[in-house]
């Protein structure tokens, strides 16, 4: 029976994984099908920027507190005995959020223009006018927001993934539908979309609530409480985390405001493109390998840990490698493709191709933190990555400072890439010092090795393109690189890395 019940629990972690990570694909590309909507309708301009600008401000105040919660919500939650209990825990925890969030709206609506200067001091006025209708509208999006990363905290603390799994795809659909309906006049539409969408993807999780779970809702509020001040406390390190990355994005948009217009949004298009890739693929790894090795961690199995480790790393490596120098070297002709449509025109695509290239470079180290940062949680270890992440994004806000004069929106995407790296060999280096992590060092190489055999066949597939070969229409212009530059970097790997491209086979 005892193994019958293990079997059983590792099958439900099994399908819980497996829901999650393609619930977050989907949403991911429905969220660059979003992006590309707005692309589309309205280029990259002011109503585009004034969009990217007032979205982002509720997340900088307010997203912190709520990922934070949602983080440990759980462990609290299964430390109370009683179902009444937990009820009055939840409670507690929602109406108080609620009345932060209900002031801040207030504040949000009666001072939008000074929170607006905060936030992007450079805005022509003609973006001021539309963000300050748009602010005062999306406001109200960080209550539907905060509410679902509390319960959906509350459903998977009883096993329950689907609504979580929905969330993102329902907001996404929602949006989509909004900012195609949208039009110049009707501008305040992309915003009035965001806060229904949020509204929306709550429904799932209110049915889950009432219709799965125990909950029942109490007219509680205490702030002195004494689960909530442990989970305050224990929230500390994850808040300052999410507020230096806040703090390091309100710089991006403040330093991109003095900058032409377009400039705002060029650069979020150009970074979800690196961002999806680099996501989805090291989410789907982390996601599939973190029970492992907190598993082997748990038997103090080190060694294996280290190895198998290292071995995943290579396979994010080998796969976020080529995509990175791909974009880099095709970088005019993507955003072409995917872009260039409606009110998306040439002055729209070099911001973006611009941009991207300097993102991409930052694609291989992002999906590798990602990836590091789980090797220290599942070794208990919740500290030193956020210390490793704050000091990297203070970097950042130094680098976009110090670049921004010279090379514009480039400075700012770069420096953004070079923090990820900064991050990446401070998480490898406290591995191996700290933890005494084995063959850490074989992932940079491994890294290394990743990029230069990408470079050369990208060079030799586009030079042998601008020498000899002209094709008219884009897509088949980069499919035709895209499978030549694969079957290349394919062969440079069976010469020089047989044995580890048959691992990586293995391990996949």
């Amino acid at each position: 029976m005892e193994g019958e019940s293990k079997k059983s629990a590792k099958s439900s972690i099994v399908k819980a994984a497996t829901l999650l990570t393609i619930g977050t694909i989907l949403s991911k590309v429905l969220g660059f099908v979003r992006e590309l909507c707005v692309a589309y309708k309205f280029g990259t301009g002011p109503i585009s920027d004034a969009f990217v600008l007032t979205n982002s401000i509720p997340t900088i105040l307010f997203q912190a507190i709520a990922t934070a919660i949602n983080i440990n919500f759980i462990p609290f939650y299964h430390r109370i005995d009683t179902q009444e209990g937990k009820n009055k825990f939840t409670s507690n925890i929602t109406n108080i959020c609620l009345v932060v969030l209900l002031a801040g709206c207030a504040v949000m609506n009666i001072f939008p223009g000074i929170i607006l200067k905060i936030f992007a001091t450079g805005l022509s006025a003609e973006t001021e006018v539309y963000a300050i209708v748009m602010l005062r509208i999306v406001a109200f999006s960080i209550i539907p927001i905060v509410l679902a990363d509390i319960f959906q905290a509350y459903l998977q603390a009883n096993q329950l993934f689907w609504s979580t799994a929905l969330y993102g795809v329902v907001t996404n659909v929602v949006v989509i539908l909004f900012t195609l309906a949208s039009t110049a006049e009707q501008y305040f539409m992309l915003s009035l979309g965001t806060v229904l969408s949020h509204i929306i993807g709550l429904m799932p999780i209110f049915f889950a609530m009432k219709k799965r779970t125990l909950f029942k809702y109490k007219k509680y509020m205490n702030f002195k409480d004494d689960q909530l001040k442990s989970l305050v406390l224990l929230t500390m390190p994850l808040i300052i985390e999410n507020v230096a990355s806040s703090m390091s994005l309100l710089v991006d948009r403040n330093l991109a405001s003095f900058l032409e217009d377009g400039v705002i949004s060029g650069l979020g298009y150009a970074g979800n493109i690196g961002n999806i890739a680099s996501t989805m693929i090291a989410t789907a790894i982390i996601t599939a390998t973190f029970p492992t090795f907190s598993k082997l961690l748990a038997n103090g199995d080190k060694d294996q840990f280290s190895k198998s480790f290292e071995k995943y790393a290579s396979v994010i490596s080998y796969l976020l490698g080529p995509i990175s120098i791909f974009m880099i070297l095709n970088a005019t002709p993507i955003v072409s493709f995917i872009f260039e449509h409606g009110s998306f025109d040439s002055t729209s695509t070099r911001i973006v191709s611009e941009s991207m290239i300097c993102y991409a470079v930052g694609v291989l180290p992002m999906g590798l933190q990602s990836y590091l940062i789980r090797g220290f949680y599942a070794m208990q270890d919740t500290k030193t990555p956020v210390k490793i992440k704050v000091f990297a994004l203070i970097c950042n806000i130094a680098l976009n400072l110090a670049s921004v004069h010279f090379l514009q929106h480039k400075g700012i995407a770069l420096s953004t890439s070079i923090s990820y790296l900064i991050a990446y060999f401070m998480l490898t280096h406290s591995l191996k010092k700290k933890h005494g992590v084995a063959n850490i060092n074989k992932i940079t190489f491994e890294g290394t090795i990743s990029l230069v055999l990408s470079i050369i066949p990208a060079l030799l597939v586009n030079a042998v393109f601008y020498r000899f070969i002209e094709v008219n229409n884009l897509f088949i212009e980069l499919m035709i690189k895209g499978v030549a530059f694969l079957v290349l970097f394919f062969v440079l790997m069976l010469i020089f890395r047989r044995e580890r491209m048959k691992e990586i086979i293995k391990a996949v």
